[in-house]
């Protein structure tokens, strides 16, 4: 969604299976097992092929016996699928047989191995974690607050976790619709109109629905930055020949990431529906608790 300068000139090819993870930029071959991780160079390579079995061997030039750094002297690499070990063999296989192979490669090998400690959690995991702690926190302080006002914890607690659990997710859903407000509005404001390209999409509900889609577009600012993959905020219908090829935009010079194409009546009324039970859910769980301040 930024600029190509955040794009790399060739591309990184992956490989994954059994463990092992195997990435080529086009100059080295870095494979990781475990925390180990080997950095292997173009030129330590004698040669690769690709096996009856679907699996990529590559020779580390040199005699075995200097094989000290725990990759050995053959490496096998193995692919989810066939076309992404062939996609993966076929940038492989073309560097090295256009870099001539060093005497001893076995040399040339780095590896590094990464201090044991708990493995990382990955950013989605670390997002779920706050929010349930933001949860938690949210129904602690209605629990405490409904037993101080009513007593009767155990209807407190039934109705903290049915009606404020509903009425998070109605706020959650407004706040959904008021941030693509403002993005409208913004771009009503201060939005510049350009032509771009719709190259492809998010779904609703992954963020995808099945129907509608957020066209991802590629275009030019006016002042020469070429963006990449940026979302629209305004949806298109999926089966639509809009989905695809040159597209009316508009984006905002202040942060050309948010950019959308026109709005529509459809789009209007899409967000009027998902808004109505997010007001219906959050003004539930508004009168539920202003109860307790009654009693």
């Amino acid at each position: 969604m930024s600029s190509d300068r955040a794009l790399p000139v060739t591309p990184v090819t992956v490989l994954t299976r059994g463990g092992t993870t195997a990435r080529f930029d086009g100059v080295r071959l870095i494979v990781v097992r475990g925390r180990s991780t080997w950095t292997v160079p173009v030129r330590a390579l004698e040669y690769v092929e690709l096996t009856d079995d679907g699996a990529i061997r590559a020779l580390i030039a040199g005699s075995a016996d200097s094989a000290d750094h725990g990759l050995g002297a053959v490496v096998d690499l193995r692919g989810p699928n066939r076309s992404a070990v062939e996609a993966f063999f076929g940038q492989l296989s073309s560097a090295v047989d256009r870099t001539p192979s060093a005497a001893d490669g076995h040399a040339l090998v780095r590896q590094h191995v990464r201090a044991a400690g708990r493995a990382p959690l990955s950013p989605g995991l670390r997002k779920g974690l706050r929010v349930a702690g933001l949860i938690l926190l949210h129904h602690t302080a209605l629990f405490v607050f409904g037993v101080i006002a009513v007593g009767y914890p155990w209807l407190v607690l039934f109705t903290v976790v049915t009606t404020g659990t509903l009425g998070l997710a109605g706020g959650l859903v407004l706040w959904r619709v008021g941030r693509r407000c403002r993005s409208l509005w913004l771009l009503r404001r201060r939005g510049i109109g350009v032509v771009g390209e719709a190259v492809g999409h998010v779904r609703i509900w992954s963020k995808g629905g099945h129907w509608w889609e957020f066209s991802r577009m590629d275009f030019v600012t006016v002042d020469g930055r070429r963006m990449k993959g940026v979302p629209s905020v305004v949806t298109v219908w999926s089966f639509s020949d809009a989905s695809r090829g040159r597209v009316e935009l508009s984006y905002d010079p202040e942060n050309p990431e948010r950019a959308s194409r026109p709005l529509t009546a459809g789009f209007s009324l899409r967000t009027l529906i998902l808004a109505a039970p997010g007001v219906a859910l959050f003004s539930g769980y508004v009168a539920t608790f202003a109860l307790f301040l009654e009693v």
